[in-house]
């Protein structure tokens, strides 16, 4: 799959696939919906399970899961690059990716709008959105540990809107002062 979620933000384009051409990439919708792989049976089996529980649980799970899809895309060398260069940084992902970025210093908010008609999940089967919403917190952690490592602190990131949410793209807000992080 050739797309990426950064969320999402999360983006699984397959073994070997080095960040730069990860970057290059991303935003490529493929020609036909694949058949469910099992791996997307598998979580579209899971999430639900995960949903009926406690949901504080569910997040901390999810979002650490995201760490090994950032390490499978070598995401760290990319945000090398960038390191404590913000502007710089979001420059990337606009250019790359297709995103729109609102970046208020003062309030050291970003706020993404992914601008994707589909969720671009590689974990979600192309004929199956719903009731797999929770499967947005990984690409909370992913954002966080991708803005945490261009800022060098802690930042709080959340989806606050998502295709398997109901809304027509995905969107997040990067609190990069978060309070008690």
């Amino acid at each position: 799959m050739r797309a990426g979620c950064l969320a999402g933000l999360c983006a699984c384009l397959g073994p070997g696939v080095t960040a730069g051409a990860a970057a290059a990439e991303i935003g490529a919708q493929p020609a036909e919906p694949k058949p469910a792989s099992l791996s997307q049976k598998w979580i579209a089996a899971l999430l639900p399970q995960l949903a009926g529980g406690d949901r504080e649980y569910a997040q901390r799970v999810l979002k650490s899961c995201a760490q090994s899809h950032y390490d499978d895309l070598g995401m760290q060398a990319v945000v090398d690059r960038f390191r404590g260069r913000m502007d710089e940084f979001l420059d990337f992902p606009r250019k790359e990716w297709g995103w729109i970025i609102d970046y208020d210093r003062g309030r050291g908010v970003v706020e993404v709008d992914e601008n994707k008609s589909a969720c671009v999940c590689p974990l979600v089967p192309k004929d199956h959105g719903a009731g797999l919403g929770m499967l947005c917190y990984c690409s909370e952690g992913f954002a966080e540990r991708l803005f945490s490592a261009v800022s060098g602190s802690p930042v709080r990131a959340e989806v606050v809107a998502s295709i398997l949410r109901g809304q027509k793209s995905c969107r997040y807000r990067i609190d990069l002062k978060p309070s008690g992080a």
